[in-house]
């Protein structure tokens, strides 16, 4: 099948169309269960747009032949990157009852980061979506200085840990598969 010149191709914006969850425990991060994923915290609204830091990367095994003149590779180890999670920060403040995100994630504490693209933050998880998780052990806490116009936040450094990670390739079980 040839795609034709001018064929437009439709996109979804990223704004409002992203859910991020802290999750204490999941047994299987290929397929996380709708109790697994409803025993964890919301915490997309803490999130600052563009906050999320993860970028995995795959190193090349180098296979080179002597009877060739080409090299050739394979893939190699696998490394989640720096990662990192801004998030709004209301310690000392009026809303301080309003900062999940900051005391879940407080250095030292492990869990999942769960994130969902592509549907609206308040639509229903549901069997069958695919899914980043992340497993990670938390860092210290780095309070950010703030620029004009912008809200109390500080990064949370991430720490990929076992059993590591799914990008965008985990799915939500069946309820029927979760109970096997």
């Amino acid at each position: 099948m040839t795609l034709k010149l001018g064929t437009e191709i439709p996109g979804t914006s990223a704004e409002g169309n992203i859910t991020t969850l802290w999750v204490p425990t999941i047994a299987d991060i290929k397929r996380p269960t709708m109790a697994e994923l409803e025993a964890g915290t919301d915490i997309s609204n803490y999130v600052m747009l563009g906050g999320w830091t993860f970028e995995p990367s795959q190193d090349t095994v180098s296979d080179q032949r002597e009877n060739s003149t080409q090299d050739f590779g394979a893939p190699g180890r696998k490394s989640a990157g720096d990662i990192s999670i801004e998030v709004i920060d209301n310690t000392n403040t009026e809303h301080a009852e309003q900062n999940k995100a900051v005391t879940l994630m407080a250095e030292g504490n492990s869990g999942f980061i769960v994130r969902r693209r592509g549907m609206a933050t308040d639509a229903p998880l549901a069997a069958g979506q695919k899914l980043t998780v992340v497993s990670v052990k938390c860092g210290e806490k780095k309070v950010l200085n703030p620029d004009a116009n912008t809200m109390i936040r500080s990064a949370i450094p991430l720490f990929a840990q076992a059993p590591g990670w799914e990008s965008e390739t985990a799915e939500i079980a069946s309820a029927a598969a979760s109970h096997a």
